[in-house]
């Protein structure tokens, strides 16, 4: 059985039927005996807000100490050289970056060794006193953020020195003391290699510390670690789910489920559809021989397997028309040759029934023959290709020019009547240039005989005009040439 997009779509709905069905029977099954939880909303708050923005915060501080210890410059500083030097990028490095910092030694500390590539505290000289409640251990002006990041030498990989940046801490006071804590009590803390961990702020009722449950959350790229006291939480009474609860929040997912499906697959039948209406009518465009600048494919899957099919057949109407024009292009003058010229008299032959008047030009270069016996065939060639230029830049882009054979050529003028053809072939005449240079310092006085006719609808044959034109041609060459005769 062949598979179509219906059977696609009816199988994606009972795959997502059947996991819909079986997430509802599983709540059904665990709601009657799962008690909840209920968590403070300081804890809440200390998680969800305080937590995350002092580990941003930490992580942009380290990305900026790591981006300037790898800058060429840092690293040049450090080295040796002219002092001179190195005090001038140590002053760029300062205006880029004003709070940081370079130093060859780590930075001494009373309480701790700082350790490298994390964000850490220290309280500024003169600042003195215990944690305050609510507030931090000695203030928003006197509590500083600092991170050391080595920089190392990239040919030695050696610690050449080191990147201190050090910054106010207001803005994690900010977040702290807008915490909304109900029944915990909350420390940001430090770690001390010398003993217990230092407080760095501290947050609600600090007789919590005695008997509240203790939950601990460490800052990933600091020395902090945030730690949360609550009272314990009792398990909520099981909360009901009545069944006819969960029936009906299957039979309306089902439904939701249902209707998207079916409105998923009515959008994509009609986008297929469109599309292959599209393909259709590109595969008949190529069939006529034409291109149009632009299909519209509404499905982006078909987008580029289309977009080769319209570079390929792009590519094979440029051969196309590469080999028609051959076919139709005379390799001398390069202007039509006799059997383009066959082809437009027909097709114009037949319109006359319609009302349309068409004219028919021939021309015969005066004396071609001799400028063959006096210069040489070279020279004959070269008269062709400069007279067929000469007629394709002074004739309309309408007019239909041929070369008919040794130096005869022929214009059509279609939708023009004999008369308005014959000043059109005495404009043509003033036109053309006087003379024309075959080769190197031979130039050749153009001179030519013309014959125009008219097609007519009473003419049984479409060579009829052919032959009236040419009789007018003979009746101008016995004439004196250099003259266009109209036929009769």
């Amino acid at each position: 059985m062949k598979l179509s997009l219906a059977h696609f779509c009816l199988i994606a709905f009972i795959v997502l039927e059947s996991v819909n069905s079986a997430a509802i029977y599983y709540l059904h099954q665990a709601s009657p005996s799962q008690p909840r939880q209920v968590q403070s909303a300081g804890q809440a708050d200390a998680k969800r807000i305080l937590a995350p923005a002092i580990i941003e915060l930490a992580r942009n501080m380290r990305a900026t100490a790591a981006r300037i210890a790898q800058h060429p410059q840092t690293v040049s500083s450090l080295k040796a050289g002219p002092e001179r030097e190195r005090q001038a990028q140590l002053s760029n490095i300062h205006t880029l970056y004003p709070d940081a910092h370079i130093q060859w030694a780590l930075p001494n500390g009373n309480a701790f060794a700082p350790p490298l590539s994390q964000v850490y505290s220290r309280i500024q000289a003169g600042a003195k006193g215990d944690p305050a409640p609510a507030k931090a251990v000695s203030g928003p002006s006197s509590l500083l953020l600092i991170i050391t990041e080595p920089v190392i030498d990239p040919q030695s990989k050696a610690i050449l020195g080191f990147v201190v940046i050090r910054k106010s801490a207001a803005e994690i006071f900010s977040l702290f003391e807008s915490l909304q804590l109900q029944d915990a009590y909350a420390e940001l803390q430090q770690a001390n290699s010398n003993g217990p961990h230092d407080v760095l702020m501290r947050l609600g009722d600090t007789h919590l510390k005695a008997n509240a449950f203790q939950e601990l959350t460490d800052l990933p790229g600091t020395a902090w670690r945030l730690v949360v006291w609550r009272i314990p939480a009792s398990p909520a009474k099981p909360a009901a789910s009545p069944p006819q609860l969960h029936l009906a929040a299957w039979l309306l997912t089902s439904i939701f489920l249902a209707l998207g499906m079916a409105g998923l697959y009515f959008a994509l039948r009609k986008a297929l559809k469109n599309d292959i209406d599209t393909i259709l009518v590109f595969f008949s465009d190529i069939r006529h021989s034409r291109l149009r600048k632009a299909y519209p494919i509404k499905l982006k899957d078909l987008e580029q397997s289309f977009g080769l099919m319209y570079r390929l057949g792009k590519l094979m109407l440029g051969k196309h028309k590469q080999v028609s024009d051959s076919a139709s292009i005379d390799h001398l003058s390069q202007v039509n040759n006799r059997r383009s010229f066959d082809i437009k008299q027909n097709e114009l032959f037949k319109t006359l029934t319609e009302g349309w008047t068409h004219s028919l030009l021939i021309i015969d270069i005066d004396n071609f023959k001799q400028v063959n016996d006096t210069f040489g065939h070279d020279a004959g060639d070269a008269l062709i290709v400069q007279f067929g230029k000469a007629l394709k830049k002074h004739l309309r882009s309408s007019d239909f020019i041929a070369r008919l054979g040794g130096d005869e050529f022929c214009v059509i003028f279609p939708n023009t009547p004999l008369k308005k053809a014959a000043e059109l072939a005495g404009r043509l005449r003033q036109n053309l240039p006087v003379e024309l240079e075959l080769t190197h310092g031979v130039m050749y006085k153009l001179q030519w005989s013309g014959g125009l006719s008219e097609y007519k609808k009473t003419d049984e044959a479409e060579n009829m005009a052919l032959s009236r034109a040419d009789n007018a041609l003979l009746e101008a060459k016995r004439s004196g040439r250099n003259q266009t005769k109209l036929a009769a």
